[in-house]
């Protein structure tokens, strides 16, 4: 079999497993909505289906003109966009390696030219016509010539229908804090981000920023002396050059596995299914993402794909590094991940190993993740997912909060789902646990929805979970999810906890909702507000706090 067919065979394969799993993806809520048939896009649009930690699927393919190499643009919502190079194209799906993209999100690239339509050949001419004819071509005038004017290289094709990716997304916003026992808190926002923008002989620029402004005044438990903020993401010229690739400026890694936001340059050379690189620079402040010079990082990454003539494929990825900290030292370190799906099974993994520096975690493993799910038929579904952190930071910032390294800890959840008829029946259940205190805890319940109750507005799921451990308790939940076509989306949902433990709320009821709405072409708006009250109390103040959170905001883009 050719390769060709091969990788037809492949990412058709993908596709049919990312429709089985869309509806499962989410661990926590695998009961919310089910899985869309493929809809009609417009020439050179299309959408992601399902997406991993380091691989999106596309609804789009070969027939819809993209190539493989190609680049394409995705985005959710219309505020923020990633690209990423596609590597399986089979004639109705394809895939990319991309950790930034999600189900949902809308994907635009510049497709190839449609094919033509076929069309029957007339019958063949009696030999007394063919005569006629040539008599006829013998005698015409021969017609003058005409200056050929096509299309500059790389144009894209003229007509409407293609929707262009955007290129430059903003978003304003404010966000409210009131509690019952504090002063209330505000902050204005204002994010802007500007992807794949060409700026001169194929060199492309992508920024991602934002600032903020706290009235009256800032968190006093985070960067209290600094009521205006500024972050920077992204500042990076990429530079594609036939098989490499190159990129400097303020680099956000998202094909590197461990990597983390740096100030320097990569350089990464593609043959087939391959890809080799090596990185360097200093790492910004964690905090404040202020350049430093206390942090660097170097090294190099590769990343190698594969498809089975069977259906299926494996893809794996890794770094090795030496990495430089304040509360670290120097070490070095090394990650590899790796992604296989077969059919309607998909297992996802990863590790990371630390060697020297000022700490070291059991058996050198800093931290270790694996996820598996899979879709058995008659609508039945399971999955689950296993992190572990085994490196414990030193903590130059004393009692500062939030946290901002994790400690040494496990966990592990799985979910399980079944649809009958109009409803979908599942459980969910996992453990936690802190080594340093050695605190644990352990969850599960069982979970009911209708996804299609409101026909194709949407529909309600409810859950419940017994909860045992430092956090000894019970929950429930209900969700309402209304989507009225791509233009507006409200979601609903209450809840319901009592915990037993030393605390002073026994009780406490919730609400959250949000919801958005496009006004217009690459201009919205989106809301959200959450309430927390607790109903009765223990203890010696009897106190019952309440508190809302209230974000708004405008989002625009082009």
């Amino acid at each position: 079999m050719k390769a060709s067919s091969r990788t037809a065979l492949a990412v058709a394969a993908i596709l049919a497993c990312s429709r089985a799993l869309a509806a499962t993806s989410a661990v926590a809520t695998p009961l919310e909505g089910a899985p869309p048939a493929r809809a009609e896009h417009a020439r050179g649009t299309g959408t992601v289906v399902y997406a991993t930690a380091g691989r999106a699927y596309l609804d789009v393919g070969a027939a819809d003109g993209l190539a493989p190499g190609a680049t394409i643009v995705a985005r959710r919502g219309r505020d923020r966009a990633v690209r990423c190079a596609v590597d399986l194209v089979a004639d109705r799906a394809s895939s990319c390696p991309s950790p930034g993209l999600r189900a949902g999100d809308a994907v635009a690239f510049q497709a190839g030219p449609a094919p033509a339509e076929p069309k029957l050949l007339p019958a063949v001419a009696g030999e007394d016509e063919l005569v006629r004819r040539a008599a006829a071509l013998q005698g015409a005038p021969a017609p003058p010539l005409v200056e050929f004017k096509g299309a500059a290289p790389g144009a894209p094709p003229p007509g409407p229908g293609v929707r262009r990716a955007q290129r430059l997304s903003g978003e304003v916003g404010w966000a409210q804090w009131s509690s019952t026992d504090v002063s209330g808190l505000g902050a204005a926002s204002l994010d802007v981000a500007l992807r794949g923008v060409e700026v001169g002989r194929g060199v492309l620029v992508d920024i991602a920023a934002r600032a903020e402004r706290w009235v009256p005044a800032a968190n006093p438990r985070f960067r209290a002396n600094q009521d205006t903020r500024f972050y920077l993401w992204q500042a990076q010229l990429t530079a594609p050059l036939s098989r490499a690739t190159f990129a400097a400026g303020r680099v956000m890694p998202y094909t590197i596995p461990g990597g983390t936001v740096f100030d320097g340059a990569t350089a990464s050379f593609r043959a087939g299914p391959a890809e080799i690189g090596a990185f360097g620079g200093v790492v910004p402040q964690p905090d404040t993402l202020a350049p430093t010079a206390d942090r660097s990082t170097g090294g190099t990454f590769w990343s190698v794909s594969r498809s089975f003539a069977g259906g299926g494929g494996l893809r794996q990825d890794g770094r090795l590094a030496v990495v430089r900290s304040p509360e670290l030292g120097t070490r070095f370190e090394a990650t590899v991940a790796a992604d296989a799906w077969l059919r309607a099974a998909y297992a996802s993994g990863q590790a990371q190993f630390g060697l020297g520096g000022n700490a070291q975690a059991p058996g050198h493993l800093d931290a270790a993740r694996a996820d598996l799910s899979a879709h058995l038929g008659r609508g039945f579904s399971i999955g689950g997912g296993y992190r572990h952190s085994g490196l414990t930071w030193p903590d130059p910032y004393g009692t500062l909060e939030p946290a901002l390294f994790p400690g040494r800890s496990d966990g592990a959840n799985g979910w399980v789902s079944w649809d009958v008829w109009i409803v979908r029946l599942g459980g969910t259940g996992g453990f936690s646990r802190d080594q340093r205190s050695g605190m644990d805890r352990t969850w599960g319940g069982p979970e009911v929805g209708i996804p299609r109750l409101l026909g194709h507005w949407g529909g309600f799921s409810a859950g419940y979970l017994e909860e045992r451990g430092w956090a000894y308790g019970r929950s429930a939940w209900g969700q309402l999810a209304i989507q009225a076509g791509w233009r507006w989306r409200f979601v609903a949902r209450g809840t319901w906890t009592h915990t037993s433990s030393a605390v002073v709320d026994a009780d406490e009821v919730g609400v959250v909702a949000s919801g958005s709405a496009d006004l217009g072409r690459g201009f919205g708006i989106r809301a959200s507000v959450l309430s927390r009250t607790a109903v009765t109390s223990q203890g010696s103040t009897g106190s019952a706090p309440a508190g809302i959170t209230g974000i708004a905001s405008l989002y625009g883009g082009y």
